[in-house]
């Protein structure tokens, strides 16, 4: 059952449990799973015949916070691409909430504390978006040292008729034999370094855990020999404003910067004074610290690509991320292990 905005008052149902036959119907009712995105029901197909489903209605953008604290109270399971914050105000207007999922790598977004101080299990889905966000990395990488977005710009204005043909303008780098310095090594970024290696680039990566691999480096290191460096390391204390003056201060002159994890993972208004000192020589955005608020510099910049946290927005990975974490949240209401909590 697909409950819309306006087809059914929950909150005049349980005003009117003392009247037998209202008890009686709710007492039947399923589980109500809240998804935060109009998404087809076939991408929910885990949870058909256990759960009703409660939706904004359609459109690109997720519901609202206020349409969520809305509809939330009487919901035993929230799935949200991620972009949902689960603190103690949503908690609070969730009585009756047992567990949470994110259709998303992250986790950053969950108040893992609050839920565990009220017994509310939480899961992601680690695996479903790696290969799309891998396709992201190397497809910043390519419009970046490439300067595809910026000659397009070029192109639609009409500067290019006006000016004519500019051989020395448009001058980018190769990427072949160039270093790439990946931060972190998980999933995603033995995804990029395989999709790299394909374009003869050099790989090298910082590991959490000490190894003897001979293309692991300390972060230090790693940042004064890459060309290109990515960051692919989630969100913790310890690697908030990981990429901070200091660290900038150590990448090579006319290194390209890319950040495809988590915006607060990098000190934005650094990033920037290196971009307008040319230390920089370019960078290109998935992420940002404050988002969806952008630094005003960065909007001005030519050698600097942006996008709107669109590194595993694929439709065939976005469907795979939402059967995996509908499947989390059956498998929970079936009294089942979770495969992926956190």
């Amino acid at each position: 059952m697909l409950i819309g905005r306006n087809e059914l008052d929950f909150h005049s149902v349980n005003s009117r449990l003392d009247r037998k036959p209202f008890l009686t119907e709710l007492h039947k009712m399923k589980p109500r799973v809240l998804v935060t995105v109009n998404v087809p029901l076939e991408q929910l197909a885990p949870l058909k015949g256990i759960s009703e489903i409660v939706m904004p209605e359609k459109g690109h953008a997720a519901a609202t916070r206020d349409w969520v604290l809305n509809h939330i109270s009487t919901c035993e399971g929230v799935l949200s691409q991620g972009e949902l914050r689960v603190d103690a105000e949503l908690l609070d207007a969730a009585p009756n909430l047992r567990i949470v999922t994110n259709a998303s790598m992250g986790i950053d977004n969950l108040d893992r504390d609050e839920l565990a101080r009220r017994n509310i299990a939480a899961c992601n889905t680690p695996d479903a978006f790696a290969e799309s966000t891998a396709d992201q990395t190397l497809g910043l990488l390519l419009a970046l040292t490439r300067r595809i977005v910026e000659t397009d710009r070029f192109v639609r204005t009409g500067e290019w008729e006006r000016r004519g043909m500019e051989a020395l303008r448009w001058e980018g780098t190769m990427i072949g034999e160039k270093t790439l310095g990946l931060i972190g090594y998980g999933r995603i970024a033995k995804m990029v370094e395989q999709r790299a290696k394909a374009f003869g680039m050099r790989v090298i990566h910082t590991r959490s855990s000490e190894t003897d691999h001979p293309d692991s480096r300390p972060l230090d290191d790693l940042l004064t020999e890459s060309d290109v460096i990515v960051v692919l390391v989630p969100l913790t204390d310890k690697t908030f404003h990981l990429i901070d003056v200091a660290r900038i201060a150590k990448m090579k002159p006319g290194a390209f910067f890319i950040n495809i994890a988590r915006g607060k993972v990098m000190d934005e208004s650094a990033v920037v004074a290196a971009l307008e000192t040319g230390h920089l020589a370019g960078a290109a955005f998935d992420v940002f610290e404050n988002e969806p608020a952008v630094h005003p510099a960065l909007l001005a910049m030519e050698n600097v690509v942006l996008t709107p946290h669109i590194g595993g927005a694929t439709r065939e990975q976005r469907k795979r991320g939402r059967l995996e974490a509908a499947s989390e949240v059956a498998r929970f209401l079936r009294g089942e292990e979770l495969l992926h909590p956190v």
